[in-house]
């Protein structure tokens, strides 16, 4: 009998194992279709050996496990045979075994008495939170010949998850960036809104959603913007191109707001997929550059136009003047004394008064005028195309009188002057710079002068401003060379006429100029600064001459020093007076220091302060041209000063002027009241001499006693009169 092939004996005993025939039945062949069978049965288990979904067949209601393939028994890491007849709801593959268990126990019951099967289907989590598995499962009853089981089959979709979260959270991300974005982003297709952020919303005034599925046209206000900007657009972008432009757009209620749009399509071989567009609210950039432009050419404060733009119409009105053969007028306005307000009431006070200038001034000029705000108290008036210098001085008169009208602001009544300087072209130049340098000259005749008035540039301003630059240079060279030198007028008593002391005045020796006089180079030096170095020198070299004159034998010597405004400004004023004192070895007594108003109004109460504290020290004060200024008698109730020089400009004519003889007979009485001494100046006869002593002055100095002179003079002098 040939050999059977192992495949036969295999069958043998599988078929003795699952069917339980016996020999006989096989053989004579009682049953051909069950190894039919069986051979199918064994191919479709194989079959589900290889799938990657697990598959388990689970016997109920007792819910063990009577079958599994391959994919499950790897799930588990065991073998197929270990799993065979345990509990389904006690693998720990995932953690909804028992939810499957529940379900295909009560679709067994149900399927009994509706004869309907449910198919059931979850998504169940397994293993730790660091590294979760989930599984997809699918599962419901089926009956075998009375016999019901639960068919589940499972596959793991632990990456379709992570993949899923992921895009979530990408889809988050954008819907929080498109939320949040700074700009409105819109989806177009075919003209209407498939999508948009919710900035584009509120740039337009939409509520959330009311968008979507609109017409574009809602943007616009005019049919012919909407189809021009389309296809302009759609235009550029078929070629791949992005298109940009800036285009006033609508809101929801209808007010319009300037847009910069950039669209640019999906795909451009496929149009009709839509297009992408980013919209920037640009109203408030827009206003800002208009801004920014206007102030570029205006002035911030009283937005008349600045200097660039007033030097561009200047030349343009030059350029048509020559072809007519007129003139043009450059006008510098500057307030006198504003200072003073600034000080005074602040510069918020005065900054309103500036904008009610500028007001002013504009209502005086036609249109073909411009003015501008120069800066500080400064304004410049473009006066074009007149032809003779006298055509201007009724507007010149007119608006000095309007600005010389009250002004009133924060509860208070201002009155203003200015001082007006006037250049003209072509006569003084056909420039800008040169113009308005000569018009500054002409201002500042005008306000030494007296202020409250006008001057016309002329060739004289012209010589004193460059004489006043060479003294400004020389002034510098002068204290390095010791080119000033300090000269002195004796001070006498009236009644003894004994010597008491002298007035220090200083004199500048030029190498090239012989002397210069003090009414020459003092504003100067005041201008530039350089009055606090000169006044330090002053201090110096003459506490030095007051220490010679005590050793020369002179009794209690006095020297009076002129003090600048700047000094007390600027300068440390008590600790250059206490090191001139030191450094000669005087005592504070010997230095008599004159304060003008001036320096008082400026800054009273640091002044006062210092004043108190050098009182403290010995100094003696002498408040100088005592009746010049508008407030010494206020002053002269809180300065603790010891005496009052009366003005050589009211004892100059005491013999003639009444009026002037009243004045200093008050100026006595008031110091003989307050306990103070005084010292009248300017003395050059034997009547005003003899006039002063009947009115009880005390001191005087002038040229009927003495000249100033130098200091080794001066030493002559004292020894003959001590």
């Amino acid at each position: 009998m040939a050999k059977r092939s192992e495949e036969e004996l295999d069958w043998e005993l599988r078929k003795a194992s699952i069917v339980g025939l016996g020999e006989r039945s096989v053989r004579k062949n009682y049953y051909p279709q069950l190894r039919q069978n069986m051979e199918r049965l064994q191919r479709f288990h194989t079959l589900l050996d290889y799938t990657s979904d697990f598959v388990v067949l689970i016997s109920m209601p007792d819910g063990l496990i009577s079958d599994a393939n391959a994919a499950f028994a790897q799930l588990l890491g065991v073998n197929v045979d270990d799993i065979i007849g345990q509990p389904f709801n006690g693998q720990s593959f995932c953690e909804d075994c028992q939810q499957v268990i529940d379900l295909l126990h009560r679709d067994m019951v149900v399927s009994h008495k509706h004869f309907s099967n449910r198919n059931h289907s979850l998504v169940s989590q397994s293993g730790d939170d660091s590294r979760p598995k989930w599984l997809e499962l699918s599962f419901k009853i089926a009956s075998v010949d009375r016999q019901c089981y639960g068919v589940l089959v499972g596959r793991d979709v632990t990456e379709r998850k992570r993949n899923e979260a992921l895009m979530n959270k990408l889809l988050s991300e954008k819907a929080a960036l498109l939320d949040n974005a700074l700009v409105g982003i819109a989806s177009v297709r075919n003209r209407f809104f498939e999508s948009c952020n919710r900035r584009f919303e509120e740039m337009l005034g939409y509520p959330p959603g009311k968008l979507q599925g609109q017409s574009t046209r809602i943007m616009y206000q005019e049919d012919d913007t909407y189809t021009a900007l389309g296809d302009a657009a759609y235009r550029s972008m078929k070629h791949g191109q992005k298109y940009t432009a800036r285009v006033m757009l609508r809101r929801a209620d209808s007010s319009e707001f300037l847009c910069e749009i950039t669209g640019q399509l999906n795909d451009p071989s496929h149009p009709e997929l839509g297009s992408i567009w980013m919209f920037n609210d640009v109203n408030e950039l827009k206003l800002a550059e208009d801004k920014a432009l206007f102030l570029s050419h205006h002035d911030a404060l009283t937005k008349l136009p600045n200097y660039q733009l007033l030097k561009d119409r200047l030349s343009q009105a030059i350029s048509l003047a020559s072809l007519s053969g007129k003139q043009v007028a450059l006008v510098v306005i500057d307030i006198d004394r504003f200072k003073t307000i600034n000080d005074s009431l602040g510069y918020g006070v005065g900054n309103q008064v500036l904008v009610q200038v500028a007001e002013r001034i504009l209502n005086e000029i036609s249109d073909v005028d411009t003015v501008s705000r120069q800066g500080g108290d400064e304004f410049l008036l473009l006066l074009p195309a007149e032809s003779l210098a006298d055509e201007r001085l009724p507007i010149i008169s007119r608006l000095m009188a309007k600005l010389a009208e009250p002004y009133f602001v924060a509860d208070t009544e201002l009155r203003l002057s200015v001082s007006v300087g006037i250049a003209l072209s072509p006569e003084d130049g056909d420039e800008f710079e040169i113009l308005l340098k000569k018009a500054d000259m002409a201002m500042y005749r005008a306000k030494s002068e007296g202020r409250d008035t006008y001057r016309f540039f002329n060739a004289e301003m012209s010589y004193e401003a460059t004489e006043q630059l060479n003294i400004r240079v020389g002034l510098r060279k002068a204290l390095e060379l010791n080119q000033f030198q300090l000269f002195y007028q004796p001070q006498l008593d009236i009644n003894s006429g004994r010597l008491v002391g002298a007035e220090a005045l200083i004199r500048w020796f030029h190498p090239e100029l012989g002397m210069v006089s003090p009414a020459h180079f003092i504003p100067v030096a005041e201008a530039s600064g350089l009055i606090v170095a000169i006044g330090d020198w002053v201090l110096q070299e003459a506490c030095r001459e007051v220490a010679r004159w005590r050793d020369a034998g002179m009794p209690n010597p006095v020297v009076a020093v002129n003090l600048s405004a700047l000094q007390f400004a600027r300068g440390n004023i008590e600790q250059a007076v206490s090191n001139a004192v030191a450094d000669a070895g005087i005592l504070p007594q010997m230095l008599e220091l004159e304060l003008t108003e001036s320096i008082m109004i400026r800054n009273t109460e640091r002044v006062l302060a210092t004043v108190k504290r050098l009182k403290q020290k010995g100094f003696v004060f002498t408040i100088d041209d005592f009746g010049t200024g508008y407030s010494s008698l206020q002053y002269l109730k809180r300065f603790e000063v010891d005496k009052l020089k009366i003005d050589q400009s009211f004892v100059r004519d005491i013999i003639d002027d009444e009026d002037d003889a009243a004045i200093v007979r008050a100026i006595v009485q008031i110091a003989k009241g307050l306990g103070l001494k005084t010292i009248a100046e300017g003395v050059e006869t034997t009547e005003i001499m003899a006039l002063l002593q009947q009115y009880q002055c005390d001191e005087v100095q002038g040229y009927y006693l003495a000249r100033p002179m130098s200091a080794s003079q001066f030493m002559t002098y004292l020894q003959q009169h001590c």
